[in-house]
């Protein structure tokens, strides 16, 4: 791709020619898979016994994982069991009969969760299974495991929602996490007047995640969210990096404060090469958004560009949607920008392909 070409995203002749696969329909799509996931949540056959269920583990990599992150963050907003993410191949905490796992991949081929899928087998943990197809489905098929189907077809990353929602719809059903049928017809909604803003159609002058996009081209990008937005911040990081190919790192705030704020004054680009985005999830106050004041305070005295970027009003789920969907946007524009097609992955095929050179083996009896 030659730098010098310079793509302008008010031209529509744009889309067909660097997103031919149509990821911007996808990404217009996210209400109807959020309100399809949720209703098939709602009927999905689940053991009774499992509402006693004292701690959720979600294992998974990639989109599936962050769909964990999410569910999580929104369980620690409200009253609910505890809700982990594990990233890995092997398990590093214990479960027993109360515990409640969730092997989450989209493909069902993902060796990390089919590793950890093989070890919550030999405990007496209660497993279900979230996948799109794969040997992750064929195995909770042959053990009668509870099985969520993905009815999508597209990217991984871009089922974060249908993910999410199967999750919590669970969740709500066993009396885990407390949604309400309302909250979820308003995040519907608000996806749907969120998205009305921000598509390839809406000129750039009235288009915040275009004006976003152009202001983040070649730069380095660095994300800080906390609390509800702890995992949305990780999701906008990854979503720079599958989409637009772009380099992005994440860091949780208050986390932050005990660290990286140490090399502020001496060691961040200030001279526009680098960017600070700040997702600021807004809500009731927990003691986070005096700790994000902090933050804006420190970036802005040592000449650090960034930018606030806020939730507005409606309950926590809404909230946190609405803020991905933003992200979402700005990466596959800032993709557009760089000429570059964001639906392949080809370094991350790269990876899955060397990794299959020494596949996990189903080796439960």
């Amino acid at each position: 791709m030659s730098k010098s070409v310079k793509y302008n995203l008010d031209d529509p002749e744009v889309y067909p020619r660097l997103d031919p696969s149509g990821l911007r329909q996808r990404l217009r799509d996210l209400p109807d898979h959020c309100q399809a996931a949720w209703r098939q949540a709602r009927t999905a056959p689940l053991p009774g016994e499992w509402a006693d269920s004292d701690k959720v583990v979600i294992g998974g990599m990639g989109g599936s994982a962050i769909a964990g992150d999410l569910a999580s963050d929104l369980a620690a907003s409200r009253s609910s069991v505890p809700v982990l993410v594990i990233r890995d191949l092997v398990i590093p905490l214990f479960m027993n009969e109360r515990t409640l796992f969730f092997a989450c991949s989209y493909s069902g081929n993902t060796d990390e969760t089919l590793s950890m899928w093989e070890q919550v087998g030999k405990t007496s943990a209660r497993a279900a299974a979230i996948s799109g197809g794969g040997a992750l489905t064929a195995r909770a098929r042959r053990y009668s495991v509870p099985l969520l189907a993905i009815d999508v077809k597209m990217e991984p990353r871009s089922a974060v929602g249908y993910n999410l929602m199967l999750i919590i719809g669970v969740l709500e059903r066993l009396g885990l996490l407390a949604v309400e049928e309302a909250e979820v017809d308003q995040t519907v909604q608000s996806l749907c007047e969120r998205i009305s803003t921000i598509t390839e159609d809406v000129p750039t002058a009235e288009n915040p995640a275009k004006q976003l996009a152009m202001e983040l081209r070649g730069k380095l990008i660095l994300v800080y969210g906390g609390g509800l937005f702890n995992g949305v911040a990780r999701r906008w990081k990854s979503q720079f990096n599958e989409n637009a190919k772009a380099w992005a790192y994440h860091e949780p705030i208050p986390e932050i404060l005990h660290n990286s704020v140490e090399a502020f004054p001496t060691d961040f680009p200030t001279d526009g090469r680098a960017v600070a985005l700040l997702l600021e999830p807004g809500g009731p106050d927990d003691g986070q958004q005096r700790r994000y004041e902090v933050v804006a305070g420190l970036l802005k005295r040592n000449g650090m560009p960034f930018h606030r970027l806020q939730a507005g009003q409606g309950p926590a789920l809404s909230r946190l949607m609405n803020m991905l969907i933003l992200g979402d946007y700005v990466s596959y524009y800032l993709a557009l920008l760089r000429g570059i097609d964001p639906s392949p992955n080809p370094s991350i095929d790269e990876a899955k392909e060397l990794l299959s050179m020494n596949p996990a083996m189903d080796t439960r009896k």
